[in-house]
């Protein structure tokens, strides 16, 4: 019997306004919006082999406190120009990292998620 393991299929945020945040989102990632969004739900790449992003606005009020999910964004080589692509969308900067080798940049989008941007792996000694 083969096991290829579990792959991550969708991020889901719960959401004030799922058709602005998938367009932050979108812009961050340089994808569009799937068509039919709205304030209540909306997707970004439903329909593509990869990960699909998904918005939703629940019933009722949102849930507060820090995320259920953080997400890490490998930045790579122009990793930097990215953190600084991203802040110009509207994220928030939070804080510049850097420990042992390792340098990422902390965000919030604008409904206040947490995410982060990372600069690539430093070389194995």
């Amino acid at each position: 019997m083969s096991h290829d393991g579990m792959k991550v299929g969708m991020y889901s945020f719960d959401c004030a306004d799922a058709a602005a945040l998938a367009g932050f989102w979108a812009a961050v990632l340089e994808r569009p919006v799937d068509e039919g969004a709205t304030a209540a739900y909306a997707t970004i790449g439903f329909d593509d082999d990869g990960p699909t992003w998904m918005f939703h606005q629940p019933d009722g009020d949102l849930p507060t406190g820090d995320n259920r999910l953080m997400l890490d964004l490998g930045g790579e080589a122009d990793w930097s120009r990215q953190a600084d692509r991203v802040e110009a969308l509207g994220a928030e900067r939070v804080s510049d990292n850097e420990v042992t080798g390792v340098r990422w940049v902390v965000f919030r989008d604008p409904e206040g998620n947490t995410f982060r941007i990372f600069a690539p792996r430093p070389p194995a000694e």
